[in-house]
């Protein structure tokens, strides 16, 4: 595992370390080789020099894509912090010869403990949340989330469905987005032209900080409306000024023209700010946060932001899973890349009806019928209590489940807008 260290210079390092690697010759076989570089602008230079064997990520492109996906869905670092932290769920590629020749819909309510979510074809090729009908053939793996390879088992029985409870009333339409980014940085474009491809046409963002960002491609823009405002992130009266009870929507970006430290010393002042001018608003909008060290992060966490970023966890969570199962960069690739299934947090009232009750397997029945995989919810009620903040994935398929008006069910689906291309995941 190659990881870009502190400095200016950091994504060279990796590149270095890199081609000493692929020049060398080793006893027996080849060991997997992982490494991540901090500036896209890089990671073709560092695919050259590991040769094409290695797996490289681009650090800076994956946070970023954190971001954009994390900032209409809250609960979404959660779910990402769960599945690549190997604490609690997490995922595995199973072989069920007992589920040949059936079909992926049917698999999804056979097991006990663990939950299918996609496809390790013989072949090779992963296909998440495949379409329903998609035969499992001999040789074929089933992708599984659980909390251990062994504790994945088939069911005696299947679970009862609740018939009644599934509602009968068309999803909620995506509605249009009004987001405000607090500060900038070098990711402000790249984050700009993502959240384009994620949100329907006639969405509005608006930019503030104490500057300009440049390069704004507003030009190219699809799906987006792009304002500036003058502000000072860490100053009460100049947040004020902003409405921002017309937002929906909050993200805060960390100042990158200085050290990581003070950086989130300026992001908790200005959390600190944001969750107070929200509590007199009456809760208008959700805040996602970009921070630098994981145990800021923790001290945040007082401010009851939704969801903090902390890119550096992430990318060396990504590239410890990568060297436990290198097959998992398919699924990694799929996830956040808009043209797969991502992760999505919908509302549960497109499921089953609100106070009715029910079970996770009725649940997972009627996100199947919406061509969707169901992995977990999230229960409103519960969304300030550490460590998994109102999120539970692989539950009990049996037990008695009642949603509420706030809930949200965590799926794989389809995105819902235009996507761009790339991922941050690279061979």
């Amino acid at each position: 595992m190659v990881l870009p260290p502190e400095g200016v210079d950091r994504d060279i390092d990796v590149i270095k370390a890199l081609l000493l690697l692929h020049s060398r010759r080793w006893t027996g076989s080849r060991p997997q080789v992982v490494a991540a570089v901090h500036d896209s602008e890089n990671l073709a230079a560092a695919q050259l020099a590991a040769g094409g064997e290695a797996l490289v990520i681009d650090a800076e492109d994956i946070a970023v894509r954190l971001i954009a996906q994390a900032h209409r869905q809250t609960g979404l670092s959660a779910v990402f912090n769960e599945l690549l932290s190997f604490v609690g769920n997490e995922f595995y590629f199973h072989e069920e010869p007992a589920l040949v020749g059936s079909t992926y819909g049917l698999a999804l309510n056979a097991f006990d403990l663990g939950i299918p979510v996609g496809l390790r074809v013989r072949a090779g090729d992963v296909l998440v949340n495949p379409p329903m009908e998609t035969v499992i053939g001999p040789g074929d793996q089933i992708l599984v989330v659980a909390e251990d390879d062994l504790l994945i088992r088939l069911r005696e029985a299947r679970p009862a469905i609740a018939e009644s409870a599934i509602t009968s009333a068309p999803a909620q339409s995506p509605t249009l987005d009004r987001t405000i980014l607090i500060g900038e940085n070098s990711r402000t474009a790249k984050l700009v032209t993502l959240l384009d491809s994620f949100v329907q046409p006639g969405s509005t963002l608006d930019i503030a900080a104490p500057r300009q960002p440049e390069a704004i491609p507003s030009d190219a823009l699809v799906n987006l409306t792009v304002g500036f405002k003058v502000c000072e992130p860490t100053r009460r009266s100049s947040l004020e000024a902003l409405d921002l009870g017309g937002y929906q929507h909050i993200v805060v970006l960390s100042d990158d023209t200085v050290a990581p430290g003070p950086a989130d010393d300026r992001t908790l002042v200005t959390l600190l700010h944001l969750r107070d001018i929200e509590e007199s608003l009456g809760d208008p909008y959700s805040i996602v946060t970009e921070m630098n060290d994981d145990g800021n992060r923790e001290v945040a966490q007082v401010t009851k932001a939704d969801d903090f970023i902390v890119s550096t966890k992430v990318i060396s969570l990504l590239l410890t899973q990568l060297t436990e199962n290198r097959h998992l960069h398919a699924v990694f690739t799929d996830l956040f890349n808009p043209e797969g299934s991502e992760i999505y947090l919908k509302p549960a009232s497109n499921y089953v009806i609100p106070g009715a009750e029910a079970n996770f397997a009725t649940v997972i029945e009627a996100a199947r019928r919406r061509r969707e995989t169901a992995l977990g919810y999230r229960l409103a009620d519960h969304d300030e209590e550490p460590p998994t903040y109102g999120i539970f994935l692989n539950p009990s398929r049996s037990a008695p489940l009642v949603f509420g008006s706030k809930d949200a069910v965590v799926v794989f689906a389809e995105g819902e807008t235009a996507a761009v291309s790339g991922d941050g995941l690279s061979r």
